[in-house]
């Protein structure tokens, strides 16, 4: 998604990355990373971002969704906060072979929705140690995997649309600016096709228009 040079960005994680663009920081981050930036810490537990509403042009969300105590509740904070959104979370893949033991769902992409499922811990991360170790000491696959990180990641750009506008949108066209001072909807674009489709355990999913009233949430709390 495209940075403007007069967007303030938010970058909100628990993982250990942190965007160089970002004017604010929210989540985890070490002071190397945040260095005189603001900082909100935030931990997994947490049902409201402390930002006003639309204070953000672009939030940068990595490893998010699936390290949150309540993922549906932090999804509508991020539309509420932000006018425009990337998010990056760990595929299905990434998951069986790492294991990230502090994450707690699966996030997914499948037929356009964006899916939420359990993680059971018998089935994700059996192998976690070995690939662990050869992310940290064979060049060869570590170099794999940042070179391809559509297999290790699924990515959603959220933006909002104004329905008058009757904007077409493509899988391979980024999305184009549009006016939002009309009526608003919202709409998630899936960037990556889904892995693993055997493992599906739906707990929630979001459609094109994302109503997260309509979240199936029942086991989400």
């Amino acid at each position: 998604m495209n940075i403007n040079p007069t967007d303030r960005v938010l970058h909100f994680s628990f993982d250990d990355e942190a965007f160089a663009r970002t004017d604010v920081f929210c989540g985890k981050f070490s002071k190397r990373q945040i260095a005189d930036k603001p900082y909100e810490p935030l931990d997994v537990t947490a049902t409201r971002l402390p930002f006003e509403d639309k204070s953000f042009d672009l939030i940068q969300a990595t490893n998010v969704l699936g390290y949150v105590q309540s993922p549906e509740i932090i999804l509508n904070e991020i539309k509420r906060i932000g006018r425009r959104a990337h998010l990056k979370e760990h595929s299905e893949f990434a998951e069986m072979l790492f294991g990230w033991e502090q994450s707690k769902w699966v996030i997914n992409i499948e037929n356009k929705q964006l899916i939420i499922k359990s993680k059971n811990a018998g089935k994700f991360g059996r192998f976690g140690p070995l690939f662990h170790a050869l992310y940290a000491n064979d060049p060869v696959f570590f170099d794999y995997c940042n070179k391809n990180p559509g297999v290790l990641n699924i990515s959603v750009d959220w933006f909002e649309e104004d329905e008058k506008e009757n904007v077409q949108e493509s899988n391979d066209k980024m999305f184009e600016d549009v006016n939002l001072t009309k009526k608003l909807k919202t709409i998630f674009r899936p960037c990556q096709t889904e892995y693993f489709d055997s493992f599906r355990q739906v707990l929630g999913e979001v459609t094109d228009k994302i109503d997260i009233s309509h979240l199936k949430n029942t086991d989400l709390s």
